[in-house]
């Protein structure tokens, strides 16, 4: 009889253990990914490695650290985890690969930027060389090639300025100005063609 209330007993204590037990919640992705806990206050953001997923994670854990999900050729990503609602203990995370260079795409670009500048000089040098119609005719053919650049209309204004053309010497400043509203120069210059 004593041995059957002890049993008992055990299987309560048991039974009493399970139902006291720390929830966890588990970490899936959509692809295999590392997961590291960081510490909120850890300003190097690298954390513990726990495992890869889908891996169990006490939940107790994750209320003073976030987690990392990191892998090769995977985007970094750092997330804080709610509380969990109500028979919710799985989390299925959304990894991201790195996009890949690819370096004919950089070399093209480079290849675009140096063009723009060699353009850029030459129209400096016909500007100083008091050629405006040259000046003029580089800087129309960097604004079709980059439309989104200020150069190209300072240098035009420049030009008008310089032949005494105050009109259209502020128009294509304040088409630079539209493109570089930060540059505070274009501004002295839009002043100085309202003479």
């Amino acid at each position: 009889m004593l041995n059957m209330r002890l049993l008992s007993l055990f299987l309560l204590f048991l039974g009493s253990g399970f139902a006291c037990s720390t929830p966890s919640l588990t970490l899936v992705s959509n692809e295999k990914v590392n997961i590291s806990l960081v510490d909120f206050d850890d300003q190097t953001g690298e954390g513990d490695v726990i495992g890869e997923t889908p891996i169990a994670v006490d939940v107790q854990k994750l209320k003073k650290q976030y987690i990392r999900v990191w892998g090769e050729g995977i985007q970094s990503q750092y997330w804080v985890v709610k509380p969990l609602t109500e028979g919710k203990n799985e989390l299925t995370l959304r990894v991201e690969r790195k996009e890949e260079k690819d370096d004919g795409d950089e070399q093209a670009k480079i290849q675009e930027q140096n063009r723009a500048y060699r353009m850029l000089l030459r129209a400096y040098k016909a500007l100083t060389a008091k050629d405006w119609e040259s000046t003029r005719e580089i800087s129309k053919q960097m604004s079709q090639n980059q439309p989104d650049a200020a150069a190209p209309h300072l240098l035009t204004g420049l030009s008008f300025l310089a032949e005494g053309n105050a009109g259209k010497a502020r128009a294509s400043f304040l088409k630079a100005k539209n493109l570089d509203p930060e540059d505070r120069d274009i501004d002295e210059l839009i002043r100085l063609s309202k003479k």
